[in-house]
């Protein structure tokens, strides 16, 4: 379902409710900053690679950088100004509050930015949930923005309808940043992971101008890039700041600001 960006239908909550992703178009001040934040990748480009490009052909250029430099600004761009203001904007935070079905949300300090090349298999992601490496709140939800058009070809990601109702699944977790490609995502493994080999994966085009709103506890999984164009995306995260189990474990910072699951949430780990 793609819904309108105006407010936040019940037919739309409905469709969240029941299979914890949905599809809404978002306002025109959203794209703008999506545009900006393209922007200020070929700036730094620019300067750093000798790489005069336009932000509507970035994804087209990506593949033809070394892929070093590529890594580095990846590694930038999450501190870009627009990169900031979308993490923080205010039709995000009202989607999230009416979503979560909360009066106060909580913006995530990590804004993820995603640069994934063509046939690149490395940065791909198993299934799994959100929550065992933000560790926000049970109803939390992440937002993955394109920042083109990324129809099937390109590789959006993948989901099991509905498996956000199954709760929080048991995981092994790993040191963060350990085994060969050091990443939050793998550092933890769903506990039966075959469980869901023969699951029903959905997955949708994602245009420029629309947004994916997945709940921090729905099975995902990363698709491949099987097109000549880089995958362009920032994930989002939204939480509910009102949210008992938050409070009463004192808002763990999450894995990537060095809050291990096996500590604030031991419960969710085998041999913790």
């Amino acid at each position: 379902m793609i819904a309108t960006s105006g407010e936040v239908a019940e037919t739309v909550r409905e469709a969240y409710r029941r299979d914890g992703v949905v599809q809404l178009k978002v306002p025109e001040a959203v794209r703008e900053l999506q545009s900006e934040f393209l922007r200020e990748c070929c700036a730094w480009l620019d300067r750093f690679a000798a790489v005069n490009v336009t932000p509507q052909r970035l994804p087209d250029v990506l593949p033809t950088i070394e892929r070093s430099t590529v890594g580095r600004l990846y590694k930038v761009s999450r501190r870009f100004p627009a990169a900031k203001q979308l993490a923080s904007h205010q039709w995000f935070c009202h989607v999230a509050a009416r979503l979560m079905e909360t009066n106060l949300v909580s913006c995530c300090h990590f804004v993820n930015i995603r640069m994934d090349l063509p046939r690149e298999q490395t940065y791909l992601l198993p299934v799994h949930q959100d929550f065992p490496f933000i560790q926000g709140s049970y109803n939390g939800i992440t937002v993955w923005l394109p920042l083109h058009d990324t129809p099937l070809l390109v590789g959006p990601p993948a989901w099991i309808p509905g498996s956000h109702r199954g709760g929080v699944r048991a995981v092994r977790e790993q040191r963060y940043g350990s085994g060969p490609v050091p990443s939050g995502g793998r550092s933890f493994e769903i506990a039966v992971p075959g469980d869901y080999a023969d699951s029903d994966f959905t997955s949708v085009d994602v245009p420029f101008g629309s947004a994916l709103i997945l709940s921090t506890l729905v099975l995902h999984r990363s698709q491949p890039n099987r097109s000549q164009i880089a995958r362009v995306n920032l994930q989002l995260r939204y939480d509910d700041a009102l949210a008992q189990e938050s409070f009463e474990r004192n808002y763990p910072e999450g894995l990537y600001l060095g809050d291990a699951l096996g500590t604030t949430y031991p419960e969710y780990v085998l041999g913790a």
